[in-house]
């Protein structure tokens, strides 16, 4: 027997509780019981699908649960420009997300098409006891809302969204005093080809920049001695207008100076256009001088 979409409202009511006649005649006030049932009452609000990633054949969904208790999800799938094309239906895999509000992320093979942009919604699977109402039956909720994505290829995420990156500045961690050392700034981008990448260098305590690097060299940065910035009290360079290609991985050096003995730091962040993820668009080495 299929599951089916509970009528209105969401919240049903709790299972209804006998009373001893004996006790009603008596006129004893049973307290609590009613209550009791009420607190267990399944929960029926749709999903609210936060994210939706697409690599054919795979699909991956984020979405906040708010049903209890759940004890599957599905997701229905359409082509965004040809929405009454072909419908695609899938249980994902797992099982329930205890409690509500939780976060879920989930993925399954749902055999789309490559290079096709699909927009998805998210359904729960709740569970009854009432036989009264829903003939054993558990009930679907209604569906979530719908949030639409492109195409995303491993071997070529030009489809992808932007999502430039720094990685970890490499160098020696306690250079000596009064001389010169070359620092290395990782950084990639994991999504389309985007124009307009700015990355931006400061250093701090002592350490300074002895010069940017050259331009047009690294991914078209054009770059240029800065002043303090990003909290920096010794200086940097700013690189402005470089073209990160889908899926580039590359590197930038930090020249510096080496000054007295103590604690220093190099300090950088990257900032492209419509970055989806931009979390991981800084980083800082630190250093102490012998």
């Amino acid at each position: 027997m299929s599951p089916r979409t509970p009528s209105a409202p969401h919240h049903r009511l709790g299972r209804p509780v006998r009373v001893p006649l004996v006790l009603a005649a008596a006129g004893v006030l049973v307290a609590g019981l009613t209550t009791s049932a009420a607190a267990q009452d399944p929960i029926y609000n749709p999903p609210r699908l936060v994210s939706l990633q697409l690599q054919a054949p795979n699909v991956t969904v984020i979405f906040r649960d708010n049903s209890e208790p759940d004890t599957a999800f599905f997701i229905e799938l359409t082509e965004r420009d040809n929405p009454t094309y072909a419908r695609i239906n899938k249980t994902l895999p797992g099982t329930n997300a205890p409690g509500v509000g939780r976060t879920v992320t989930r993925s399954v093979n749902a055999g789309i098409k490559p290079g096709i942009a699909y927009c998805a919604t998210v359904k729960a699977l709740v569970h009854s006891e009432d036989p009264l109402l829903y003939d054993l039956e558990d009930a679907v909720t209604d569906p979530s809302n719908k949030v639409c994505a492109n195409p995303t290829d491993a071997a070529n995420p030009a489809g992808s969204p932007t999502n430039a990156s720094l990685g970890t500045i490499t160098g020696e961690a306690e250079p000596a005093a009064g001389t010169n050392r070359n620092f290395w700034l990782p950084y990639g981008n994991a999504g389309a080809e985007v124009k307009g990448a700015v990355i931006e260098v400061a250093t701090s305590g002592a350490l300074s920049i002895r010069r940017p690097p050259e331009n047009g060299t690294f991914s078209g940065f054009q770059c240029v001695q800065s002043g303090a910035v990003a909290g920096s009290t010794s200086g940097g360079f700013r690189c402005t207008g470089g073209t990160l290609k889908a899926g580039e991985k590359n590197q930038i050096p930090v020249l510096v100076k080496v000054g007295t003995a103590g604690p220093g730091a190099i300090h950088a962040s990257i900032r492209v256009p419509s970055d989806t993820n931009p979390g991981d668009n800084n980083s800082t080495h630190t250093v102490r001088v012998k």
